[in-house]
Order: C-alpha cells, then structure tokens, then sequence
C-alpha cells in the first residue's frame, strides 16, 4: 500500500513537473507539504530524481522499503550528499526546491514547531547534529501551541519560557542563527521582552546570540567577545524593519562573519550604531543555560515559528536565500493561519521577493575530500631511500614563488587569541591539548612565556616553571575563531629559528617543541574530521631526530553522521630519523640543541614537497641542503594556518632548570606568482591601491567585487604584515619609507571567501 502511494504522488509530481517544462528553469518541487522541510518521505522522491539525473549517486536509500528515508539513511556510509552531487547540477535548467534541511549537515541544532503538539508545550525537540532539547517543567511557565502553524506562543505577562542547555562551544558550533518570530509591542507590562538568550550571563561568549524586543528602541540583537577594553558588545537595534503587531511573522538571519557581525531583519541588512572593531573572538565559558522566552512577568504576547543554529559563516547571498526560504515557509502556510496572521514582506529589491529559492552554487562550498584510498596508498608509498635520495644535496630552486608574509619580529605581535587584539600571532591558541603534560598559557606581563626582545627582534616561546607546575607556550597565525592568514595551495612555510645549545648528554627527555599547521576548516564546519600536518617536531629524547611531515587526519570535533569516519585515520610521517652525517648525508649532521640559528623550508609544490635546512659552511655562512623529499599530499595544499609551540612530554623527562626556550628570528611564506595574480570571482578585476604613496599620506584598496559589501583587507610591506582590518584605507607611517606597500583583499561575504592581491606600490622616502 505505501508503495502504492509513492506512485500516485511521484505520478502528480511528474505531471505538474511536465506541465511546467517549457519554462526557462523548470523547477522540481518535493516539498509536497509547502512547510520549506523535507520529511523522510519527500526526502526519498528527492533522492529518486537526483539518482535518475546524476546516476553516480543513485543508491538504495530506501533500507527498510518503508517509502521514507531518514537523514541517517541518506548518510551512513556515505559522504553528505552535499559533497556528492556533481557540480554540473549547479548549471542544471531543472532547479531543485531549496529546503533548509536539503542538506542537513549545515544544521547544529534547530527547534522548528512542527516538531511540538498541540497543547501547552513541555518539551520542543532539537533536530540536527547537536541534541538540545528546550523544555519547561512547570505547568504555569509552559507556552503554548494553541493551532497548527500559528507557532509556539508565550501569553502576555506570563514569564512563559523553555530552558536548553547551554553550549560551551556556541562559538564555533552556532556560526549562523536564524530566527522567525511574531510580537504584539501593544501588549505585556514591561516596556522590553527577551525572546532569545543563548549562554546567558554576563561576560564573552555569554549572551551570545541575545535578541529583545524594546517598545520604544525596537528590535536588539547582540554578541558579546573580548578586546583590550574588556567586554566587546556588538549590538544591532531597528525600529523600522520590524512589524510588531503580533499577527506579521518576521525573520532574523545573524552571526560573526570573519570578525563581524552580521544582521539581516526581513530582507535588510542592519547596522551596529557604533563602527565595529576589526576582530571578534572570546573566552571559554561553562555551567551556562540558554532560554527561549523571558522569565520575567511582565512579557509582550509574542511567538516563534522556526529557531535554527548552523554551521559555517554563510555568504551573503546566502543569508538572502535563508531569508528567503523564511518568506516562502510562512507565507505558504498563511491559507492555514487563522486570527489574520500574515507572512513576512520582503523589500521589493530582495532577490527572494516573489520566488522561492532553488538548489544553487551557495550550496557547495569548497570542501576538501578526503579519500581513504588514496591516503593510505600515498602513506604506504613513503619509501625511507627515496625520500633522502637528495640528502645533503643542493635544493631544488624555487623561482616560481614570491613572498606574501615576513615576519622579522621586529615588533611584539604575540596577543591573546580570545580576545579581538591579535591582528598576526594568536596565544595560546584554540587547541587546550597542545601543551601535552604543560599547561598552556595565554601572554601576561605578570607569568610570560612568550618573551620579546624588540633590540635584537627575537620571539620566544618559553617552557616555564610556576610553583612546581611546569607552563607552556604556543601562538598561531589564527585566532580562536580561525580568523587571519592562512595558505592554500603550492606555498613554502620558512622558520629561522634557534635552541639553546645543550650537551645531548644533558638533554631533558621531555622537551618537544614543533612548527605545524592545521586546516581551519574544522572551526567551520564542526561536524568535519580535522587536517594537521607537523612541518617538525624536536625530541628531547634524541636531540638529532626528526620528525618531519607528521600528516594526520583526525576525528571530528562534534561526534556526528555526517564524518565518512569520525575517528582519526592512520597517519604518516614523511621524515623519521637522526640527522647525523651518516644517516642524512648532511655535512656535519644537524643537532637541533646546538645554540645556532637554523632556517627551515618547507616547499609545497602540486607533486613534490621538500624539507630543506641552513647549515653553516667553511666560511661560517649559511648554506641550503636538503633533507629529504616526499609525494604530496592533498591535505599539503589545503588552506593552512601556522602555529609554534614548545610542549613537554613529562614521562619522558622534565627540565632541571626553571625555563626552556624556543626563539624565532623570523617566519616567511611565499606562494607561487601563477596564483597570485590570478583574478578569482566574483572580482572583475585586480584590485588596486589608489592615493599618494607617500609618508603621512592615506591610500585606498579598491577592492573591485561586485555585489559583495563585507570584505577584508591585509595590508604588506615589503610582506610584513601591518594589519588586516574591515576598511579600505591605510595610513602609511615612517616605517613604511622606501618600502612595496601591497594589499590582499578577502571577499569574506562571498561564496569560498576568495582572496585577490593588488600590484605592489613603492612608497616616497620620507624627505628629511
């Protein structure tokens, strides 16, 4: 019999499909029901048409034969369908109906109220990755859903509200949030409501999202990080775009974009009153609760329909979409809604006035896939003679890159990555584990581990001793958010570098400082297994032994369906061994506890990657050899960060001295030109920097996007990084005297976030 009805429904579709062929884009609609979801039966009529139009994912979904398939059918075993849909779909005439859950690993936890009875409502069910149920135990304080689609309503002057558990990484598990709601502003004793309160309390990361209503100031939204000056409140506030007449739906689609927040209210971007600092990032926070609703009697009558926290930081179009799909939801239902409850009104210039939204090019993002196979057939290949065959040997030239960052240290960069302070180095980091048997600390002028010399224009990371208990250090080229420079592609990662010189005989076991990477990605998309590749680990069990190319990819973050394997995969190292004359072929073998300074190359190209390393020559110069040679790996061309730490290992030996150092002379990144200076989309040409070159003077990026308004932009000289910040304008100081100014602009409200780099400019010497 179910079967039965799947013809007869799959039958009325292809008829109303036909009909409508002849259209320019014909459009294929499941969402039978108009609610803007797919349910486990539509989801299989789904599944059919992709399977017939892209026969490379067609599949038994349909496990038990039940005519329905659930999100965990539709998964396991599988990549999320996201990831396997051919992209000539993206190009297809046949549009598919745009769902908020079409593909449901953008979804952390989202409360729609579909999903509670009619009746007071005791417990609304989370759906998503993230099991959060909101709930009320008592009877008078319970909302309400009184008929179908007229939502889950709070009465007037009730303190009605539901309780969820709070979510310690809110930060990078709910990127995005969008919210529809109704409210009656003639209603309810107090003069403000609170409709929405996730990690409630004061402090970062608390509060955060945070929306009232305010009869006079109108509509608040807030997210609340950490800067220099204390708390870093963030709040948009609009009278105007929303309808509080408690019977017009409205729609909220929020987040933190790369640093900034952003706010759409019915189709209109809003505004902080206050310009916003540049970055955004906050501490850790516990034994939190969030709330739905306001505890406080007195309330407005108000109403929610859909609450929904995402991951990743939607383009801009994006939030359009998800406006979208908002005005089609509701106003579909509106022939169902009673007392005269209408639909949100987009503005007339919304892209989704008229139209509901289709399966579009927003909807697959660039995202690496991993390929079991293929990793474990370039991990097996690593042939220990084939990667020394040049041991000791002259480098293979590098002439195709250029520098895109130098670091010399000449200035103290190293600031605290939960706060909005680190415009470069980022400390302690976002991973609490890196310190192994050391605690991590952040900068302090109090305890400091991280030691600036500005006269010799030293970095230090310090292994550190307080009360018996042993400190660690360790600073990225992110912040906690994964906010700042990263590399993707063919690169070269370059560290001059020193430690002490200690007799091996003397050497504390423990002592493991390293130079790594990881794929930020995961701080995106949680639900994603996690890319880390160790440029060098030091050992302090064997001063000479190198762990080089340590390539990993590990468990996800958020246990979850959507991980092929949620585990870590094997991994392998491309370079394991003692650097002595013999087992190197390097001149004189490489003790890394030597008291010299070192630099360490690292060349990232499409088929090979190469370690390379300064030794001293006859005359006491520095002179490049080579190390050793690997394949390269797909996870080497994925966008990386940088990171330093010294950790300490204490089962195999602690320090006899109260202080360990690990110092950088400098950090440099070069990308190959060919990348460079190509012009990705939606930029219609290089940006380029416009304004007198000149001491005192003020230049201008032009950054040439089209339809994009939240961008970014880095600012070089000579590839030092001056700063990257949310305005186009720079100030050129004496520093920059002489100097190739250079900007790259990010387009952060783009789909991939592309970046396009300027042509260098040459700034006046400053007259004397």
């Amino acid at each position: 019999m179910k079967s039965n009805i799947k013809l007869i429904i799959t039958a009325c579709f292809f008829i109303w499909f036909i009909g409508d062929s002849n259209a320019n884009n014909a459009k294929s609609n499941f969402d039978l029901d108009g609610n803007g979801l797919y349910d486990d039966f539509e989801r299989n009529l789904l599944l059919d048409f992709l399977g017939n139009q892209y026969p490379e994912i067609k599949a038994d979904y349909d496990t038990n034969n039940d005519g329905k398939v659930t999100v965990l059918e539709q998964t396991t075993g599988r990549l999320p369908l996201s990831l396997r849909i051919p992209k000539r779909a993206i190009d297809s005439t046949i549009k598919v109906t745009w769902a908020l859950n079409l593909f449901p690993e953008w979804l952390m936890s989202a409360y729609f109220q579909e999903d509670t009875e009619i009746g007071n409502v005791i417990n609304h069910s989370s759906r998503g990755t993230i099991t959060a149920n909101a709930t009320q135990a008592k009877l008078s304080l319970q909302p309400s859903k009184t008929r179908k689609n007229n939502g889950v309503e709070f009465a007037e002057n009730s303190g009605q509200y539901l309780i969820m558990p709070g979510q310690r990484d809110a930060r990078w598990n709910y990127r995005w949030m969008l919210f529809t709601f109704r409210i009656d502003a003639n209603t309810g004793d107090n003069a403000e409501t609170i409709l929405l309160d996730i990690n409630h309390g004061e402090g970062s990361n608390k509060s955060s999202p945070k929306i009232w209503y305010n009869k006079t100031n109108g509509l608040s939204i807030q997210y609340v990080g950490l800067n220099n000056n204390g708390l870093d409140k963030r709040i948009m506030t609009t009278k105007n775009d929303v309808i509080a007449d408690g019977k017009t739906w409205n729609v909220i689609v929020a987040g933190i974009r790369y640093g900034q927040m952003f706010a759409s209210v019915n189709g209109t971007p809003i505004s902080s009153e206050a310009i916003q600092p540049d970055r955004f990032s906050g501490e850790w926070i516990s034994n939190t609760s969030s709330y739905i609703g306001d505890n406080d009697i007195g309330n407005m009558a108000w109403a929610y329909d859909s609450l929904v926290f995402g991951l990743t930081e939607p383009s801009e179009a994006m939030v359009q979409k998800m406006t979208g799909w908002a005005a089609y939801r509701l106003s579909t239902n509106q022939s169902l809604f009673s007392n005269g409850i209408s639909s949100i009104d987009l503005p007339n210039e919304h892209p989704y006035k008229n139209i509901r939204p289709t399966m579009d090019a927003e909807d697959f993002p660039y995202r690496y896939i991993h390929n079991e196979k293929e990793w474990t057939a370039w991990g097996s290949s690593i042939d220990r003679a084939e990667v020394r065959i040049n041991g000791g040997g002259e480098r293979v030239p590098t002439d195709d890159f250029e520098r895109v960052f130098y670091d010399d240290f000449r200035n103290n960069r190293v600031k605290a990555s939960f706060s909005g302070e680190s415009d470069l180095w980022s400390a302690p980091g976002f991973n609490p584990a890196v310190g192994a048997s050391a605690q991590l600390m952040p900068p302090s002028e109090t305890f400091n581990v991280y030691p600036h010399n500005k006269d010799e224009k030293k970095q230090s990371l310090l292994l550190r001793k307080q009360n018996e208990r042993w400190k660690a250090s360790a600073f990225y080229s992110v912040n906690d958010l994964g906010h700042g420079y990263t590399w993707t592609g063919p690169k070269i990662f370059r560290i001059r570098s020193m430690l002490p010189k200690i007799d091996k005989n003397d050497l504390p076991g423990g002592l493991f400082p390293a130079f790594w990477s990881y794929n930020p990605d995961f701080l995106f998309w949680r639900t994603a297994n996690r890319i880390e590749v160790d440029w060098f680990e030091f050992d302090g069990k064997n001063g000479a032994w190198l762990n080089g190319l340590s390539s990993h990819y590990h468990y996800a973050h958020v246990p979850n369906i959507f991980a092929k394997d949620d585990s870590s995969y094997k991994s392998y190292k491309a370079y394991w061994g003692e650097l002595t004359e013999q087992k190197s072929k390097i001149e004189g073998g490489l003790e890394f506890w030597d008291g010299q300074y070192h630099t360490w190359e690292f060349v990232i190209d499409n088929d090979m990657t190469y370690i390379n390393v300064t030794i001293k020559d006859e005359a006491g110069n520095d002179k490049w050899v080579e190390v050793g040679r690997v394949p390269t790996a797909p996870t080497y061309l994925e966008r990386l960060d940088l990171q330093l730490d010294y950790a300490l290992r204490s089962y195999d030996g602690n320090p006899t001295s109260d202080q360990e150092s690990f110092t950088i002379d400098s950090i440099e990144v070069l990308q190959k030109t060919s990348d460079i200076i190509k012009i990705p989309k939606p930029f219609f040409s290089k940006p380029i920097i416009t304004g007198e070159k000149a001491v005192g003077e003020t230049i201008t990026c032009q950054a040439n996007l089209q339809d994009i308004t939240d961008i970014r932009y880095y600012w070089f000289a000579d590839g030092y990084p001056l700063t990257y910040t949310a305005t186009n304008t720079y100030d050129i100081t004496s520093e920059e005297s002489g100097k190739e100014i250079r900007c790259m602009v990010k387009a952060v409200g783009a789909l991939n976030m592309p970046e396009a780099w300027t042509e260098k400019v040459v700034i006046a010497e400053q007259y004397k």
